[in-house]
């Protein structure tokens, strides 16, 4: 029997932080409920199973926090911008969440280990991690919060409590943490979902922390986004090119094909990873190249210092892919070569077209 925190603590932390008030709204009560039904829960299978109920406090924590974050906020008559300070402490919040469940799941079977060791040292052999409903629900925390971050890149970010560059450090530096934790937690047991979204995880919180080097306040917002877009592409690209490398040094985490260890079966993923980071910046490059035609731009993007750098992070992207593709003959990437190539003569197409337009 595994003995978490106690049950009476538990209950008096996470009923007490969430604001119970007059004015909270539909979504505070909502997400207060949810957490008293998974904190009941826990307490049900507190004798029965380890894994549902850390599985059912993990819950409860979770919407325990998402009420203290949401209670007390009108979405319907805030506006897109007003929403990144809630959603990004959201973000934090819950990876915080778990980084703190994944840390004492590792302590607790650390030191019943131990204790395993010391009374019954023939049966140490016998030991079991298997905490299944703990990890499914981390690996859809985890998909929850890559899509929250993707969301938060493609708002403004700038709020009234931070910078811009303050916000993407805090995300970057929260992405990373948090899938660093993941990635922990497959270490121990090895899930292809964790793996995914751990990979996927660091991969965004770096690139989210290239964002940190632009001169976001001094540039108005027909220009700021182009350069965001582009450097997200960088940043993504970049990591690319870390997983490339990877792939190649844990090639000796395999024995005649066969993985042996954890890096040795997170390399099978990574091809998987760089295909799927190529389209992420894909989706930016056309973002980036049909920036000045959206109907919401009042302004022009034809700076030639902006049109140089849009054109370096396509070709960045364009090359990696190409190289790629030759080199694990993976046809996807070719056509994604193809695409990026496409991406970039819209670009200049568009850049040039409104050059034409400021001269007229």
């Amino acid at each position: 029997m595994i003995h978490l925190l106690p049950t009476c603590l538990v209950s008096y932390v996470l009923v007490s932080t969430v604001p119970v008030s007059l004015d909270m709204t539909l979504v505070g009560y909502s997400l207060l409920g949810a957490a008293i039904l998974a904190l009941i829960f826990g307490v049900v299978a507190w004798f029965r199973s380890s894994s549902a109920a850390a599985c059912a406090l993990l819950w409860a924590a979770v919407f325990a926090a998402s009420g203290w974050i949401w209670g007390a906020a009108d979405l319907t008559a805030a506006a897109p911008g007003d929403l990144v300070g809630p959603l990004t402490i959201w973000i934090v919040a819950i990876g915080l969440i778990l980084t703190a469940f994944i840390a004492a799941e590792g302590f607790i079977e650390h030191q019943r280990a131990w204790r395993e060791l010391r009374q019954t040292p023939h049966k140490i052999g016998d030991h079991s991690m298997e905490w299944v409903g703990l990890d499914d629900s981390c690996t859809s925390l985890g998909l929850m919060l890559l899509i929250a971050v993707f969301a938060q890149l493609s708002m403004v970010l700038k709020c009234h409590w931070a910078s811009e560059r303050m916000v993407s450090l805090i995300l970057g530096v929260s992405s990373i943490v948090t899938g660093i934790s993941l990635l922990r937690l497959v270490t121990r047991r090895w899930r292809i979902g964790l793996a995914d979204i751990g990979l996927g995880l660091l991969s965004v919180g770096v690139a989210t922390l290239f964002l940190t080097v632009l001169p976001f306040e001094p540039i108005a917002l027909e220009a700021r986004f182009p350069a965001r877009f582009n450097t997200i592409i960088i940043g993504l690209t970049v990591m690319m090119w870390v997983w490339i490398w990877l792939y190649g040094v844990w090639h000796q985490q395999l024995d005649n094909g066969v993985a042996w260890t954890t890096a040795g079966r997170m390399r099978s993923r990574l091809p998987r990873i760089i295909v799927a980071l190529a389209v992420i910046s894909l989706v930016a490059a056309g973002m980036m190249s049909g920036w000045p035609r959206l109907r919401l731009i009042g302004g022009h993007d034809a700076t030639f210092l902006r049109i140089g750098f849009g054109v370096i992070g396509h070709l960045f992207l364009i090359l990696t892919l190409i190289m790629l593709a030759r080199r694990w003959k993976h046809a996807p990437l070719g056509v994604l070569a193809g695409v990026a190539s496409l991406s970039l003569c819209a670009f200049l197409v568009i850049r040039l077209s409104v050059f034409s337009e400021i001269e007229t």
